[in-house]
């Protein structure tokens, strides 16, 4: 997964190749028309902000929790899972092929490999276990082979070997010519005595080249299908293939997560294209986390990931143009994800907890120096006060950031919320903040819009058993979880539970809709406190019983 179970990606990238600094010494001076002024606020040099907020990375594409749920709870198969989150894409076969991996940690340093029967090195058979060390200097590549030691053991000499002129491919003896190699054995496989003492192993070749500024590069070329049972157990936990009752391919419902997750990895680095000179992707959670053998895995788990890459090999989402969809995806959307190049959906099932691993993003707190935004507008004067002016009007108080302003006493600059998030270091653009500063959250939202005061709001909001609501009497219909739909009732997607309650909030500018199995579901400006919903009712859902379900809401 990204940030920490890993989210993708797991920092904002800047639009345009903008970095923070740029966005800090480049900010628009003076105060927009119509812009809120705040009143000049002194604060300690330990002054803080607490923001709250919700998801993790972008937002866009998949969450993996939401994967677990649909496909543990809801039952869904992984072609519905997909179809969910990555609206207006279709599922197309192709041939393996190959792709070359950017091996980070060992850039800039020589790079020691052996192999337990044996290696070829520029046509240079070495023996079973013998390391080989390459360097590249300044384009000039030097072999040299190790004298009196075994695996990554430090040998007592090294002894000169061969050389090369610009790149060099290290292949194992045992497998010749390179294919996708899905069913490469470890004992075959290619090790690399990686920094720190760790030992990688990896299927089909290693090579060995500069890159742009010089320094030497480690590269892992294999088939795509190798590549990706090196990435599902690494972004997603392979027990999550284990939960829920029996389901579709002689698994449980959860495995249908882990197939969801082998094809968003196979569609991700077709999507990417030649992103470095040397190699399509990296390894890392820039890109996708990819560690060859090194899944961490028990034989029970990797059988379980083995299985989702056989039984989707070949299979990739593709755009109506044809082309690979960039599915791009993240351990938490927070509840909603964010749109963008898939249309924004709802995700009930990503504040959950899934084989004892609890999703710490929906929501989630962080605490940052106030001297912090200090310091990234300090052009603006002394910083007085924050205004949300636009949220997506998706989710829990209003979705996510689209704009945020920061005042000062000499100032103001307006910035999206993503690029705030990465100035702050926060976990996501969707978030609200407090602080001794003058602040505003509200954001407006850019759908819907609620009655104009709590003064004159009237009228109420009838919520039915499946979800569906409706407004009288003047009231706005906010939205409803209609369209989840419960099994036996109506809908495309199961709610676990009928719907028994609404409540308002005190301006009549949101409310909440409560389930019998303990499931809160908000909308309008109603803030997500939680629910009961982890928990379940014996019968009915959850993991841990309620004694009864739950019959109102207030």
């Amino acid at each position: 997964m990204r940030r920490g179970l890993h989210s993708k990606r797991r920092t904002f990238a800047l639009p345009s190749g903008r970095t923070s600094a740029m966005l800090a010494a480049g900010a628009l001076l003076g105060v927009a028309p119509g812009a809120m002024l705040f009143p000049a606020t002194g604060f300690a040099s330990t002054a803080s902000l607490t923001f709250t907020g919700y998801g993790v990375g972008s937002g866009n594409g998949a969450s993996q929790f939401g994967e677990a749920g649909y496909a543990s709870r809801g039952q869904l198969t992984y072609a519905q899972i997909l179809a969910h989150f990555y609206g207006g894409t279709s599922l197309t076969n192709l041939s393996d092929r190959l792709i070359t991996v950017w091996l980070t940690a060992g850039t800039g340093q020589p790079a020691t490999v052996f192999d337990n029967q044996g290696l070829v090195v520029n046509n240079i058979t070495i023996a079973a276990n013998t390391p080989i060390r390459v360097t590249d200097a300044n384009g000039q590549i030097t072999v040299d082979e190790g004298v009196g030691g075994s695996g990554c053991t430090a040998p007592s000499s090294w002894s000169p070997l061969t050389t090369a002129a610009g790149s060099l491919t290290i292949s194992p003896v045992s497998i010749q010519p390179l294919g996708s190699m899905v069913n490469e054995s470890l004992n075959q496989a290619l090790q690399w005595c990686k920094p720190g003492g760790s030992v990688e192993a990896v299927r089909g070749n290693l090579g060995v080249t500069a890159n742009a500024q010089g320094q030497q590069v480690l590269t892992n070329e294999l088939g795509l299908e190798s590549y990706v049972r090196g990435v599902i157990g690494n972004e997603m936990p392979a027990v999550w293939g284990t939960l829920g009752s029996p389901g579709p391919q002689g698994q449980a419902w959860g495995f249908q997560a882990l197939e969801a997750q082998a094809i968003e990895a196979r569609s991700y680095a077709l999507a990417v294209g030649n992103s470095y000179n040397f190699a399509q992707i990296c390894d890392s959670d820039y890109c996708q986390v990819y560690a060859g053998f090194n899944s961490g895995q028990n034989s029970q788990s990797q059988a379980l990931i083995d299985a989702a890459q056989t039984n989707t090999a070949g299979q990739i989402l593709e755009q109506s143009s044809g082309a690979p969809a960039y599915t791009q995806y993240s351990a938490s959307d927070g509840g909603y994800t964010a749109g963008g190049d898939f249309p924004a959906v709802p995700d009930p099932y990503d504040a959950g907890c899934y084989a004892s691993i609890c999703n710490p993003w929906d929501p989630w707190t962080q605490t940052v120096g106030l001297s912090t935004l200090q310091q990234a507008f300090s052009q603006l004067g002394t910083v007085q006060g924050l205004n949300i002016l636009q949220r997506s009007g998706n989710g829990t108080d209003g979705g996510r950031v689209l704009s945020i302003q920061v005042v000062g006493s000499s100032g103001s600059s307006t910035v999206s919320g993503a690029e705030f998030a990465s100035i702050m270091g926060l976990n996501s653009d969707w978030f609200s903040v407090s602080g001794p500063i003058a602040i505003t959250n509200d954001g407006g939202g850019s759908s819907p819009t609620p009655p104009s005061s709590p003064s004159t709001s009237s009228g109420i909001i009838v919520a039915s058993k499946d979800g569906g609501t409706a407004a009288e009497d003047g009231a706005t219909n906010l939205g409803s979880t209609y369209t989840y739909g419960i099994t036996g009732l109506s809908g495309t997607r199961p709610l676990n539970a009928p719907i028994v309650g609404v409540a308002s909030t005190p301006g009549g500018k949101g409310y909440w809709l409560a389930a019998a199995d303990g499931g809160v579901f908000d909308f309008g400006n109603a803030h997500f406190y939680g629910s009961t919903y982890t928990y379940g009712i014996t019968g009915l859902s959850g993991t841990h019983p309620l004694n009864a379900p739950i019959v109102g809401i207030a």
